[in-house]
């Protein structure tokens, strides 16, 4: 069962897929009793791959969680119409919204790939809409949902705690900065709220929504401390560019070195880290007004 090198084995029937595009993870949490599938995505072969594991785990229920909105992580619930679903409250407002974006994207990207898409995207409100802190028991599964404002409103992570896994959505990854929604202030709180699960040693497997799994207390926590770092210079250095006056392509420029825990010498996720000071800047100038 998921032999296919896209696929990473955890313990505990914890698998994870990861596309080949975006690097993006999809996980199944495989149990003859209840399958969950978070993410399913993102293209139809890929999709097609995960239907087939899930077949081979037994025919007991099935449950698709969505940790937010965004087009990528949308995609899976085609391949299995009757099953129930999660996601965030405002997740069923957020697809309905994006709704010809999701489709113009996804068929983008498939034909990138020399795919087609051809089911097509129809919004959907989740069966179980949840916010705030939640604990859930599905079949064997004990799952930890916690809100995680800061990249998207209708962002959700989801700890297992019997397992020490933290599924991040998208956040803390190894190949992209923070990416930011608004403000930098919701993202840096969800971040302190998961501190402690992670230097308690409650987390000692992350995956995130994009990039590599990181195994390890230490390694986990170095993960979560360096986006942590970049978040707080980012509030700090705009704080002061604004104090002193500077416009906001100013404080681009002052800040376009800031360091990201992605950064390398090609400078991957510039753009992204320089969309970040916008937000950050138009939001603490509101603020401020």
């Amino acid at each position: 069962m998921a032999t296919s090198t896209a696929w990473t084995r955890l313990d505990g029937g914890i698998h994870v897929r990861q596309s080949a595009a975006f690097q993006m993870n999809s996980v199944a949490l495989l149990d003859a009793e209840q399958v969950v599938l978070v993410d399913p995505g993102i293209l139809a072969s890929e999709i097609d791959d995960m239907a087939r594991v899930v077949e081979e785990a037994g025919r007991g229920a099935l449950t698709l969680v969505f940790t937010h909105a965004h087009w990528d992580h949308v995609l899976g619930k085609p391949w299995w119409p009757n099953a129930q679903t999660l996601a965030h409250d405002r997740f069923a407002t957020e697809v309905k919204r994006d709704s010809a974006r999701i489709i113009e994207e996804i068929r983008k990207l498939a034909a990138q790939h020399g795919e087609s898409w051809e089911r097509g995207f129809t919004p959907f409100r989740p069966d179980h809409a949840v916010s705030g802190l939640r604990f859930l028991k599905l079949g064997p599964w004990r799952l930890v949902i916690r809100d995680a404002p800061g990249h998207s409103l209708s962002q959700i992570t989801i700890h297992l705690p019997d397992h020490g896994v933290l599924i991040a959505a998208d956040m803390l990854s190894d190949i992209e900065p923070p990416m930011l929604d608004g403000p930098c202030r919701p993202y840096l709180e969800t971040l302190r709220i998961l501190l402690p699960l992670f230097e308690g040693g409650a987390v000692t497997t992350l995956i995130p929504g994009h990039g590599s799994i990181t195994r390890g207390r230490d390694a986990v926590l170095a993960r979560l401390r360096g986006d942590l770092d970049y978040l707080e210079k980012l509030e700090a250095g705009v704080t002061k560019a604004i104090g002193e006056g500077l416009d906001l392509a100013a404080t681009r420029e002052r800040l376009s070195g800031l360091g990201y825990p992605s950064r390398g010498a090609n400078d991957a996720g510039l753009q992204d880290h320089l969309e970040n000071v916008d937000l950050t800047y138009r939001g603490l100038a509101k603020a401020t007004a």
